[in-house]
């Protein structure tokens, strides 16, 4: 996505479900996690990353998820 979007809604704590890997026929895999820091921009790719700790991966490290893969955010709030 060019000049992707900022998402000023993704902050700690919020959940998210997410698109996994390229499109195939009509349906794409989903996933869920919690936002476990602050998005980062890189400043070469103009792409913004977004840590995430997948459901039911408590004991391994968040994964970093591009902000256009995100489909849906929900405050815990």
């Amino acid at each position: 996505m060019d000049g992707e979007q900022h998402r000023p809604e993704l902050s700690t704590g919020h959940r998210v479900t997410y698109l996994v890997g390229q499109r195939t026929g009509r349906r794409q895999l989903c996933r869920r996690g919690v936002v476990t820091g602050s998005p980062v921009v890189d400043e070469g790719t103009e792409v913004t990353w977004v840590p995430v700790q997948v459901d039911g991966t408590h004991d391994e490290a968040p994964q970093w998820i591009t902000a256009d893969a995100i489909i849906d955010v929900v405050s815990t709030r």
